[in-house]
């Protein structure tokens, strides 16, 4: 589609930002429903945010979607934040509204949504245990308590953030379940084999040559599913050693979908053609 004076522009802001896939996935949205609209992808560094944000409404942006590190920093930029992104501790969807900025978190939706197309099963009754207690880390554990888990366990390299989002999950829900642990092989081995359901909240696995969060898991653990929020690469050193393990695994891509769906219809105020945007990503992703 060609670009002119009447194009409505959104697009995602990150630190790094060059591996994501958002791009292709909403501009084959926007090509599918014959809309005027272009999503494009900004490198910010999180110093610049606050001007970064102010300038999308003085440019007539019509909202933004936020990746790492932002999801946190943009709690306290915006001017509104919806009820669920308060909860869930991060804003990953901005609405512009005149000069003042909506936060919005779809982060929930596209896992609780993620979890249901990859695995077949829903949060509630699950035992999970999330490694990560950054925006995203926080935003699953919140989550996964609202949706009825029986236990979560969050672990994370200092310990006193993952103690602080226990701490907000139980003024939340209080009879939720809810341990925090310190990112340490031996505290994570005591309870891998009391949970049915890890998930990688963590950034590791992104760049080349990093390590798994996880060294090793139970053998033949054909019960356990593991979840990687990470898409690029598609397989993660993390999901290697859960599948040749036994586990189920999978990647970030469903999440990264359902949140971009979601994302979609509160900017337009149109139902997303999913399954356009399902293709598009694979194509971007897996080629």
């Amino acid at each position: 589609m060609q670009i002119d004076g009447s194009t409505r522009i959104v697009g995602v802001f990150g630190h790094p930002i060059a591996h994501t896939a958002s791009p292709a996935m909403q501009n084959a949205a926007f090509d599918r429903l014959g809309m005027n609209w272009r999503y494009l992808a900004f490198d910010v560094d999180p110093d610049r945010l606050r001007g970064a944000l102010g300038g999308i409404a003085d440019l007539n942006f019509a909202g933004i979607n936020l990746t790492v590190p932002h999801k946190i920093l943009a709690l306290d930029i915006v001017d509104e934040v919806d009820k669920q992104a308060r909860q869930l501790g991060a804003v990953n969807t901005i609405i512009v509204d005149g000069h003042e900025l909506r936060g919005f978190n779809t982060d929930g939706y596209g896992f609780v949504r993620g979890l249901r197309e990859d695995f077949g099963v829903e949060l509630r009754g699950r035992r999970v245990l999330i490694l990560g207690a950054g925006g995203a880390g926080r935003a699953l554990a919140i989550q996964s308590a609202l949706d009825g888990a029986a236990a979560i366990f969050l672990a994370n390299r200092t310990a006193s953030k993952a103690f602080h989002v226990v701490g907000e999950i139980r003024k939340i829900v209080p009879h939720a379940f809810a341990v925090a642990l310190p990112m340490q092989p031996a505290h994570i081995a005591k309870h891998l084999d009391e949970v049915d359901l890890v998930v990688n909240a963590t950034s590791l696995g992104l760049k080349p040559g990093d390590p798994p969060p996880l060294k090793k898991f139970p053998r033949r653990c054909n019960w356990l599913r593991v979840y990687d929020t990470i898409y690029r690469p598609t397989e993660t050193p993390l999901l290697s050693l859960a599948r040749k393990a036994g586990a189920k695994t999978a990647n970030g891509l469903s999440m990264l979908l359902h949140q971009g769906a979601r994302s979609f219809e509160l900017w337009t105020g149109r139902r997303a053609p999913v399954a356009v945007m399902r293709r598009a990503l694979h194509k971007a992703v897996y080629g």
